[in-house]
């Protein structure tokens, strides 16, 4: 399972439900990387998007008791998502995706910021495909009169947990050409393997 989310240069995902930024190369990025997968995402993510992804299954987590939506599976936790997500995945049949996408995750986390941190501390996915953005959100957001407070921000990675230079990362340094707003880079982490236990004796 992975977890999948732009960030500018500082980290920042968004603000008010909202991203600050529009880099249609990523888009296409994000597309690539998810079709044919399921995607767990928070309420107000599903709200920000507008719908179902289509070629995808959406898990929305929400505690709001008898809340529905056309194309939306619910569940109430994370793990519940999860495990419905992996579910889906088999209903959805074989993997659409091309060249080096078909090599990552078919669950991914897609949103919000409160979902990601639970699903890092959690340690219940293995892979982040994070895509950087080489703008300054805090700046983009003043100037739409965005309050600053609620910016968001990507969970801090442990540089003990994870590896970075997944075979879906760009060289380091390396930036793609602008796109829309701005030019980005893609970053792959995996998670560490815990070390194994040296017998006793």
């Amino acid at each position: 399972m992975g977890a999948i989310w732009a960030q500018d240069r500082d980290g920042v995902i968004g603000a008010d439900g909202r991203m600050l930024w529009r880099v249609p190369a990523d888009f296409r990025h994000f597309r690539a990387a998810t079709l044919g997968c399921a995607v767990v995402m928070g309420r107000t993510t599903w709200d920000s998007i507008g719908g179902a992804l289509d070629g995808r299954a959406s898990i929305v987590l929400t505690r709001r008791p008898g809340w529905a939506a056309e194309g939306a599976r619910v569940a109430h936790d994370l793990r519940a998502g999860l495990t419905a997500a992996e579910a889906a995945v088999d209903a959805l049949g074989q993997d659409p995706r091309e060249g080096g996408y078909r090599a990552l995750p078919r669950v991914w986390v897609i949103g919000g910021g409160s979902v990601y941190t639970q699903a890092l501390e959690g340690e219940l996915v293995d892979e982040l495909l994070v895509s950087v953005i080489d703008l300054d959100a805090g700046a983009r957001a003043a100037e739409t009169g965005a309050d600053p407070k609620r910016l968001v921000r990507a969970p801090a990675l442990d540089a003990s947990q994870w590896s970075p230079g997944g075979p879906a990362a760009d060289p380091p340094g390396q930036w793609r050409p602008v796109s829309g707003d701005a030019a980005w880079r893609v970053e792959h982490h995996r998670r560490k393997l815990c070390p194994s236990v040296r017998p006793a004796g």
